[in-house]
């Protein structure tokens, strides 16, 4: 007991930012050993819980299993469409970019033809005159050969410029018809773009449509909304098995990090003094900050936790219905989701179409918090994160409503480790 009181005294440390008072909150910390006590109850409790779902759907299972699996299956369709419509929907912002562009040089090129037009005609008054002008006549107006000579060379060169305006004029007039050719092409691709995507939108809302009913349909029995349980415990249960293993996997990749970046030094030393050897070096460098990163967490912010939505509101407590999360409900659906606090991300990947991606932050030895029903992130592996940075935005998952984050808080203190109440930790 001793020693676990001492593990959790590290752990309020860096809680409240690494002993920046030299006065204990022993009212935090009773309440994350409070904490730690409710998630080994309510384990105990989601086992109990399930054991009796089980029992109870046993008769039923057949029929029910075959709605949770379309249920699922219409789950994975709206995820995959809404995954289709994001790519065409980028694929219309890239069209509408090209089209702009190949306009705007169309504007460029008439201008430029224009201006070429009044050289043309400015060429063909002159040439109208030097034709009105005899040779004798202009040999006449000169004092002397010699600059009768010199005229005529000038006139020369006047004549070859007006070749060149005139093959200026042709090649703008190809390149005008060119780019004409690729507007035409670039719209038909738009247009095309645009039916697509209006079928995914209808597509997308024909999936929601039968998912919704589904689990309408399951809601209006009580097996229904038994099976629903189930299978929200037994992904929680997976979850909190995935987040487990990260510990193991971060262990590996550092491992993994570490020899290839000696393989790469030993490589470079063999080439020293040669651009090679210097490539590979810089791979190395890579390599061992990445490590470092995985590795070393950043110190904790002295400005303490950050929520990490705007304007957020708990919609499920810690421990209500045996979970191990808080449920925030955002301002808007797809909204930002930021760090809570300095870090280093430890995990980002898909747990299912039902809810979405996950992003996983080690804050210390001690802590990680953990985002899921995310969008697809656009972080990796070994980021380091400041408090506030943005992880990802809500709405990935299909169960959970898209302006839901469900937010857990894992502390690795323990010889086991546990879940705490993130609303702890930001004073809730």
């Amino acid at each position: 007991m001793a020693s676990a009181l001492r593990r959790l005294a590290v752990l309020t440390a860096v809680l409240l930012m690494g002993g920046a008072s030299a006065q204990l909150d022993t009212t935090l910390r009773d309440r994350l050993q409070e904490d730690a006590a409710r998630y080994e109850q309510l384990v105990e409790a989601r086992e109990a819980e399930l054991a009796q779902l089980q029992e109870a759907l046993r008769t039923t299972r057949r029929q029910i299993d075959a709605q949770i699996a379309e249920r699922d299956r219409l789950s994975r369709r709206v995820a995959d469409i809404a995954a289709e419509r994001r790519t065409l929907e980028a694929r219309q912002a890239e069209l509408r970019t090209n089209i702009a562009e190949t306009e705007a040089r169309i504007a460029d090129t008439q201008a430029e033809l224009a201006a070429l037009e009044e050289r043309v005609r400015q060429l063909l008054v002159d040439v109208h005159r030097r034709q009105a002008q005899p040779t004798p006549g202009a040999l006449g107006a000169s004092d002397s050969v010699h600059q009768f000579l010199v005229r005529q060379r000038f006139l020369t060169l006047l004549a070859e410029q007006d070749v060149r305006v005139i093959d200026g004029v042709n090649a703008s007039l190809q390149d005008l018809a060119n780019l004409q050719t690729r507007l035409e092409v670039q719209e038909a691709d738009l247009a095309a773009n645009v039916r697509e995507l209006n079928d995914r939108e209808a597509a997308l809302s024909e999936a929601r449509a039968g998912l919704e009913a589904v689990i309408a349909q399951l809601n209006e029995t009580q097996a229904g909304q038994q099976a629903q349980r189930e299978a929200l415990l037994e992904a929680q249960a997976a979850l909190e098995a995935q987040l487990a293993s990260i510990e193991s996997r971060l262990a590996d990749e550092i491992a993994r990090l570490e020899a290839e970046e000696q393989r790469l030094r030993e490589a470079a030393e063999q080439s020293a003094g040669t651009a090679e050897g210097d490539r590979l070096e810089q791979e190395a460098d890579t390599l061992r900050e990445r490590r470092l990163a995985l590795s070393s967490p950043s110190e904790p912010n002295a400005a303490g936790y950050v929520a990490p939505l705007e304007n957020a509101s708990i919609v499920t407590t810690f421990g209500q219905d045996n979970n191990s999360f808080v449920a925030l409900r955002a301002s808007r659906p797809q909204a930002p989701v930021f760090a809570m606090q300095d870090g280093v991300i430890t995990a980002v990947q898909s747990i299912g179409s039902n809810d979405g991606w996950m992003v996983a932050v080690r804050h210390s030895d001690a802590l990680t918090t953990v985002y899921t029903n995310l969008q697809q992130p656009p972080r990796t592996v070994g980021e380091r994160v400041s408090r506030g940075d943005f992880v990802g935005s809500l709405g990935g998952g299909t169960i959970p409503p898209p302006d839901v984050l469900r937010l857990y808080a894992r502390d690795t203190s323990r010889t086991r480790a546990v879940f705490v109440d993130p609303a702890t930790l930001l004073g809730f």
